[in-house]
């Protein structure tokens, strides 16, 4: 099944498909710029807000108190699970 993934910033969408591991990578592959480091969801550079839809991410090391109720998520571990739109 493939998601529609809008990068409302750059004015760029993809298509998930499954062949990345995070939304960061597609963002990559979509000429989409995050700031990045660790790629696996503990400093928190990546810090990006999702404007709809819903994510999936094992790790949240990275997000402060707060941030999920702003609706910050982590791209470097986070797979959509519907449509989504990133600020980024």
């Amino acid at each position: 099944m493939t998601m529609k993934v809008e990068f409302k910033k750059s004015g760029k969408s993809a298509q998930w498909d499954g062949r990345h591991d995070s939304l960061l990578e597609l963002a990559e592959d979509s000429g989409v710029s995050i700031d990045s480091e660790c790629r696996q969801g503990f400093c928190g550079t990546c810090k990006t807000k999702l404007l709809s839809g819903e994510v999936d991410m094992d790790v949240t090391d990275g997000l402060d108190e707060g941030d999920e109720e702003e609706n910050m998520i982590l791209p470097c571990v986070a797979v959509p699970k519907t449509d989504v739109d990133l600020d980024a």
